[in-house]
């Protein structure tokens, strides 16, 4: 058995930062006395809580439920069928997509990737860190306590390979093919058991319900949020029809997926296409426009683009027989 007590209350600000609590005197107090005694069990943790004034009760604290993923997953069974499936999901609602160019990969932040889990100290240390560097490079003033200048910290630390706690996702479901695809082979020797890109989409009643007023980094509680943040100063983002989701959890996926089941609502859908039609989608893609240096501007994009196509290009199809050869060996007219 062991014994708990509050020693100091805190909550967080409109923007998400740690500050002492300023509740009213005598629910301070009565917080601050409430003792708890808990023991560990195979399913938990169970006890009782007193306060000052007498009351008290049992309180238990489980695991949370844990669902499969994202349940809702169409096997494209090739590109054609992908594109139509583009189709249909932004017709029922799906409005933000991020391709991954794993079925097996999670979504989860590059700050989580990075090892790093502690999000207060990522603010107060790293953040900062960053942010005069940005103004010593770029020569520009960013505000900190501005919502926008904030989400263009963000925004710049996320696109230029500083982890961050966002998360990538676009309003163009081909953008997101062309991640998906062009990471799955851009990296085809080192995932040898790779099968298939996967699309994910974020439904429209997702966006209007856990998208906030203004930027912020909360760390108190499990949350994900999604981030419409400026493109000011970040040509790549607005190239890639960039959006944001900013989380503090590890398996942002499972999370999602558990908001779902508690609302019954819809909030994640997948697509899955084999990673053997890759050539066939970039090609596709570049004619649609979607290319490396379309979404990279710069000479970075534009080599990308052309090593994308010495590297990946189809074989050649058979030259198309003139009219003159035709099936039946007689010369065609219309």
């Amino acid at each position: 058995m062991s014994e708990y007590q509050a020693f100091k209350l805190f909550s967080h600000d409109e923007r998400g930062q740690m500050v002492e609590s300023s509740l009213e005197e005598n629910a301070r107090r009565l917080m601050l006395s409430t003792c708890a005694s808990l023991k560990t069990t195979k399913n938990g943790m169970t006890g009782t809580w007193q306060d000052a004034d007498g009351a008290g009760g049992k309180i238990s604290f489980k695991p949370l439920a844990l669902r499969g993923g994202v349940a809702d997953i169409y096997q494209c069974a090739s590109w054609d069928e992908f594109k139509q499936w583009a189709g249909r999901a932004r017709a029922a609602g799906a409005v933000a997509f991020r391709g991954h160019g794993s079925h097996a990969f999670r979504l989860e932040t590059s700050l989580y990737r990075a090892g790093r889990t502690q999000l207060g100290r990522y603010c107060a240390e790293t953040l900062p860190l960053f942010h005069s560097h940005v103004e010593a490079v770029t020569n520009r003033r960013l505000n900190l306590g501005d919502s926008a200048d904030y989400s263009t910290l963000l925004g710049l630390a996320q696109h230029h390979g500083l982890p961050t706690p966002l998360l990538d996702w676009t309003d163009s479901p081909y953008i997101a093919a062309f991640f998906a695809f062009s990471d799955a082979l851009e990296n085809r020797y080192s995932r040898p058991n790779a099968t298939r890109v996967r699309v994910y989409a974020l439904t429209r009643s997702f966006i209007e319900r856990f998208s906030p007023r203004m930027v912020t980094l909360p760390f108190l509680e499990p949350y994900v949020c999604f981030l419409q943040v400026s493109p000011r100063e970040n040509p790549r983002l607005y190239a890639q029809q960039g959006r944001f989701l900013v989380s503090n959890v590890g398996n942002i996926e499972q999370f999602i997926c558990n908001i779902e089941g508690h609302h019954t609502t819809q909030y994640l859908v997948a697509a899955e296409v084999p990673i053997s039609f890759a050539s066939e989608a970039l090609e596709d893609l570049a004619f649609m426009g979607v290319t490396a240096a379309s979404l990279f501007p710069g000479l970075d994009g534009v080599c990308r683009m052309m090593r994308h196509s010495m590297t990946f290009r189809r074989e050649a199809l058979p030259t198309p027989a003139r009219p003159s050869e035709g099936i039946s060996g007689k010369s065609e007219s219309r």
